[in-house]
């Protein structure tokens, strides 16, 4: 008995270590030119509707369970994408900014 217990607290202190996940996924899958505010909410959404929208083909269950993942990750997502908005700014405004820069200093002067 004492076992089995073990076994699901494990399985319950692995999901609260996994939540978060699509903040931080969204954030090393996406380009530098393609970055938002709140990645990981848009992929947790975007994931949910692949599934309910039968583009995935995964079999009932693994929907299922991954839909629940989801659902569950979605509230830790939004606690984390919320702490990282000012990075997030800083780094959509600075690539914003560096690219303005290296195209002026692409084209040629007209002085």
């Amino acid at each position: 008995m004492k076992s089995e217990i073990g076994r699901w607290a494990v399985v319950v202190f692995m999901s609260f270590l996994m939540s978060g996940c699509s903040s931080i996924r969204a954030r090393t899958e996406t380009p530098d030119n393609e970055w938002t505010v709140y990645p990981g909410i848009q992929q947790d959404v975007k994931e949910t509707g692949e599934l309910f929208s039968g583009e995935s083909s995964e079999s009932d269950w693994i929907k299922g369970l991954i839909a629940t993942i989801l659902f569950f990750d979605l509230p830790f997502s939004a606690v984390f994408d919320t702490v990282v908005v000012p990075y997030d700014l800083y780094r959509i405004y600075t690539q914003k900014y560096l690219g303005e820069a290296r195209e002026s200093l692409r084209q040629p002067s007209t002085r």
